[in-house]
């Protein structure tokens, strides 16, 4: 069995597309994926299973919850990678809540990755973008938003502690 996890994007944003982590689990369990376990309420999930998880999961969200966006899947031993694939370790250790990582949807045309290279404080690797923060994150011009919109790519970010948090959790299975 494949450990996965699964990271759901704009979920749980202030009033819009609610969707409670126990319900979630409820109905992630229905729809064959049971003992899923979740952190947080911004949407991640670990599930044990060999089947194909992204589109269950996406289903469940569009038809339980009214949430049509994508899910970005990795095992857990690509996490592991991402996690030792960190370009920024200062970062991880100074200030790991201002280090981010944006998990995409798919690997970006060579074209579009390209556009990330003026960047410092941005790093692509695979279908992975590393963001240092540095000093803030909101009002920062260097963010997910404008990562997402260069590679035409959907994708969700996790701070570095929960990314860390989702693999120790993984770990445990």
């Amino acid at each position: 069995m494949t450990v996965w996890v699964a990271l759901l994007r704009a979920v749980n944003l202030g009033a819009r597309n609610k969707v409670p982590m126990a319900r979630l689990r409820a109905a992630l369990a229905t729809a064959g994926l049971p003992g899923a376990r979740t952190l947080l309420q911004s949407g991640n999930v670990i599930v044990e299973s060999e089947r194909d998880v992204g589109p269950i999961i996406h289903a469940v969200l569009r038809d339980t919850f009214a949430v049509d966006q994508p899910v970005m899947i990795r095992s857990r031993d690509r996490l592991a990678e991402i996690i030792a694939a960190n370009p920024f370790p200062a970062a991880a250790v100074e200030r790991p809540t201002l280090l981010r990582v944006t998990f995409l949807a798919e690997h970006p045309t060579p074209e579009r990755a390209r556009l990330l290279e003026t960047h410092d404080d941005v790093r692509l690797l695979e279908r992975e973008v590393y963001i240092d923060y540095r000093d803030r994150v909101h009002g920062n011009p260097v963010n997910t938003a404008m990562a997402s919109r260069r590679l035409g790519l959907p994708g969700t970010e996790r701070n570095w502690t929960t990314v860390l948090k989702l693999a120790e959790l993984a770990a445990q299975w």
